[in-house]
């Protein structure tokens, strides 16, 4: 079945990106805000995997960069520890997501330079 897509590819990754980076910061925000928080920023990976597939050269650079969290077998299991783990480790990780020049930063370039933005 082939789906009919009405937003252009590189825009519609870089929504999913920021929608990722804006729920991961609201994790930061409290405990009690954090697993609903992380539960929504990892839903949007099954809608990025499928996207990923109409453009492989794309889909690998992600996979370089956010296997674990995207594609790996156990990716589910990942986002659930991101959301339990403690405030300390937490924040370490949200880090190494969010901060400038970190993992989202990385895939966000990837997927502007796929669309020429």
């Amino acid at each position: 079945m082939t789906s009919t897509r009405r937003t252009e590819f590189a825009a519609f990754v870089l929504d999913l990106i920021d929608f990722m980076e804006e729920k991961i910061r609201e994790g930061l925000l409290g405990e009690a805000s954090r697993p609903g928080a992380v539960a929504e920023a990892a839903g949007v990976v099954p809608l990025m995997r499928d996207r990923l597939t109409e453009n492989e050269v794309v889909q690998a650079q992600f996979m370089l960069v956010f296997d674990e969290q995207m594609f790996d077998a156990d990716a589910a299991k990942w986002w659930t520890d991101l959301a339990r783990m403690d405030r300390a480790e937490f924040e370490k990780r949200a880090a190494d997501l969010v901060d400038p020049g970190a993992k989202l930063a990385a895939l966000r370039q990837v997927a502007a330079a796929a669309g020429g933005a």
